[in-house]
């Protein structure tokens, strides 16, 4: 399911085994929360990222027992 996230913060991680881009976003959900998300490894989506930071976003987002992952994602129209 997508949710909505507003980006505070981004900051680019170290590339996947593969080769790809990963990154980290600071966000607030929905609720006024603040999350911390993370891209998956190797998702193909990540090469759209430029500068996601004070925009919305649509993610689909599954949390593991450390990090809440961002499956897909892409800038959002709307709250």
């Amino acid at each position: 399911m997508y949710e909505r996230y507003f980006i505070l913060s981004q900051r680019r991680l170290s590339n996947s085994p593969n080769g790809n881009p990963r990154f980290k976003f600071i966000a607030v959900d929905r609720s006024g929360v603040k999350v911390a998300l993370t891209t998956k490894s190797d998702a193909g989506w990540a090469y759209r990222v430029t500068d996601w930071t004070h925009r919305m976003i649509s993610a689909a987002t599954y949390t593991t027992s450390r990090n809440t992952v961002v499956s897909v994602a892409d800038l959002a129209e709307e709250f």
